[in-house]
């Protein structure tokens, strides 16, 4: 599952029906960043997707299988190493294009996929 972390809902809903059309094997969650961790913690998110602000919440309640993806329209060195030190596993700036939506995500859920294949 993918969870989309966004306030501004046309941003989140266009995310969202970005990566519907590329991963239609996964299931996309799209919620406020409040309401993430009801929804992570529910849902079991295998990756997530958040502004760089919201990463540390994100860390604190999502599993330590799920990969977190800072979404950041500043791609500078600072915001750069503060997303590596809250250990995020990539990060995109936005507004992301689906190719790199695909190049990035499309690995992960392949990981993910295998994961739960070597579980049953």
């Amino acid at each position: 599952m993918i969870l989309i972390l966004e306030d501004d809902a046309s941003t989140r809903d266009a995310l969202a029906e970005t990566l519907r059309r590329l991963f239609p094997q996964a299931r996309v969650i799209a919620a406020r960043v409040d309401a993430g961790p009801a929804v992570g913690q529910r849902d079991g998110a295998s990756i997530v997707l958040a502004d760089v602000a919201a990463v540390e919440r994100v860390r604190r309640w999502s599993p330590p299988s799920a990969r977190v993806v800072a979404l950041t329209r500043e791609m500078g060195p600072d915001t750069l190493m503060k997303a590596e030190a809250l250990g995020v596993d990539a990060s995109l700036r936005a507004p992301v294009s689906p190719g790199q939506l695909q190049a990035v995500l499309g690995p992960m859920l392949d990981g993910a996929a295998d994961e739960r294949n070597a579980e049953d």
